[in-house]
């Protein structure tokens, strides 16, 4: 069922961002006269604030992967999009969480990358995908439940995609080459 949802959420996505890309030489395309009508084209699957947040930071961008899950109490949306244009974790109140652009090894500080290559070599895996994180926002409890706090000065994190066999990992290290997160193994679905 979770499947059949993501893949709804997905399509819908690829349409919407079907026809909210550049348009062809020659042709123009009516703007929404209100976010209302742009919010009408949202599928269930995404609330509208997370929606305009997507397009907002990744315009004409397909999404590759959606998926939605509960960290703390509240839900987040974690998208990919195809291309290697990067991803970004948003909450259903559009409050984003971090945003990911997919780089090159050049732009890693060397601490960052020798704690990737050192984290790939000891697990057998190979890198898939580097990508640098700004961390926007953070999950914390107060008076007994969970907020979204937005942090006052982004933080960067360094994160790797690793490949060993049918399983995928990520991890995060930060720009002193401490490991923040994982590796976390799962199996390969893509």
């Amino acid at each position: 069922m979770k499947k059949i949802v993501i893949l709804a959420a997905v399509l819908g996505l690829a349409f919407i961002f079907t026809f909210s890309c550049e348009p062809k030489a020659g042709t123009k395309l009516a703007e929404p006269e209100t976010a209302a009508e742009e919010m009408a084209s949202t599928p269930a699957e995404m609330p509208a604030a997370v929606a305009e947040v997507v397009q907002k930071y990744f315009p004409g961008a397909e999404v590759e992967n959606l998926e939605t899950e509960k960290v703390d109490g509240v839900t987040l949306y974690d998208i990919e999009f195809k291309a290697n244009r990067g991803e970004i974790e948003v909450a259903e109140d559009g409050t984003i969480i971090d945003i990911s652009k997919v780089i090159s090894w050049e732009e890693v500080p060397q601490a960052a990358a020798e704690a990737i290559k050192k984290a790939a070599e000891t697990s057998g895996a190979a890198v898939e995908r580097l990508e640098k994180a700004e961390v926007q926002a953070e999950i914390k409890a107060q008076d007994g439940r969970n907020i979204i706090f937005k942090l006052e000065a982004p933080v960067w994190l360094y994160e790797a995609v690793l490949v060993r066999g049918e399983e995928r990992g990520e991890m995060q290290v930060d720009a002193e080459g401490k490991i923040i997160e994982g590796p976390k193994w799962e199996i390969k679905t893509k």
